[in-house]
C-alpha cells in the first residue's frame, strides 16, 4: 500500500476517534470514586483551577507551612475497578490473574516514580518513612482503574507509515485513574485529596512497529512530577525562589 493511501485511510479514521497526534489528549470520561475517597466524605466536583487534575482540593483551615517532611505510601491496587479487565485482555494478558499481575507490576513502578520525583532537590519536602517525626504528612495513592494499550496486529499494516501520520489501527488505547488522599501524620487529620483519569497523548513512535500511545508508565510517570509539582504550589503558595518556578 502507498503511504499516500495509508495517509487518507488514516485521517478520517483519526477523526471519527476524536485523535490528532498534535491536537488535544482524548476526552477520558470522569468515573465515580472508589470508598479510597468515598471514605473521607470530600465532595469530588471541587478542583483547583491550576492544578492539572479533574478533582482537587486542599483543606483551608490547615497550617500548611508547619508541615517539612512527606512519608509516600506504596500504591495500592486495592481499590481497583476489575470488571472491564478483558478490555486488556492481549497475548501478554490472557485472563484475570495475568491482568491483576500487570496492574501490580504498575503499582510497584508508579511507588518507585513516585519517590523519585519526591526525593527530586526541587521538592519542598524531606521525603521521610518515619510518620513519627513531626510536621509530617503521609501521601497514599490508588490506583483506581487501568486499561492497558494492545499492540497492532502485524496483518493490518503492509507498510510502515510516513512520518507524521498516526497508526490508528489500535484496538485500545492505555487508560489510566487514580485517587490520593494527603493527611497529617501525627492526627490523621484530612489535609488534601485528588484524582485523576487520564488517556495516552497520540504521537508517532519511531520504532518501525506501528507505534500509538506512550504506556501506562508513562501516564504515571506525569501524575508523579505533577504531584511534586502541585505539592509545592498549594502546600508552599507563598515561597518563592529564584531559580524555581513552573508556574
Amino acid at each position: 500500500m502507498k503511504p499516500t493511501t495509508l495517509a487518507k485511510t488514516a485521517v478520517p479514521v483519526l477523526l471519527a476517534l476524536g485523535l490528532a497526534s498534535c491536537g488535544p489528549p482524548p476526552v477520558i470520561v470522569r468515573t465515580e470514586p472508589t470508598r479510597f475517597l468515598q471514605s473521607t466524605g470530600t465532595d469530588m466536583t471541587q478542583r483547583i483551577q491550576r492544578l492539572p487534575f479533574e478533582h482537587s482540593w486542599r483543606d483551608p483551615k490547615v497550617d500548611i507551612t508547619k508541615y517539612k517532611n512527606i512519608v509516600v505510601r506504596p500504591v495500592t491496587t486495592s481499590y481497583l475497578k476489575t470488571e472491564k479487565w478483558e478490555e486488556s485482555k492481549s497475548t501478554a494478558i490472557p485472563n484475570k490473574r495475568g491482568y491483576t499481575r500487570q496492574t501490580r507490576d504498575l503499582a510497584r513502578y508508579w511507588t518507585k516514580s513516585l519517590n523519585k520525583s519526591f526525593s527530586s532537590p526541587v521538592c519542598m519536602f524531606y521525603k521521610t518513612s518515619d510518620t513519627g517525626a513531626a510536621n509530617t504528612l503521609i501521601l497514599e495513592v490508588a490506583l483506581t482503574e487501568v486499561r492497558f494499550g494492545q499492540p497492532v496486529p502485524e496483518a493490518v499494516t503492509t507498510a510502515p507509515l510516513p512520518t507524521g501520520i498516526v497508526s490508528a489501527v489500535a484496538t485500545g488505547l492505555p487508560v489510566c485513574a487514580f485517587e490520593a488522599r494527603v493527611r497529617d501524620a501525627s492526627t490523621g487529620r484530612l489535609v488534601s485529596t485528588a484524582a485523576d483519569r487520564r488517556g495516552p497523548d497520540i504521537a508517532v513512535m519511531d520504532d518501525g512497529k506501528g507505534g500509538l500511545a506512550k504506556p501506562n508508565q508513562k501516564i504515571c510517570d506525569e501524575w508523579s512530577d505533577q504531584l511534586m509539582k502541585s505539592s509545592n504550589l498549594e502546600l508552599f503558595p507563598k515561597v518563592r525562589r529564584k531559580w524555581f518556578s513552573w508556574f
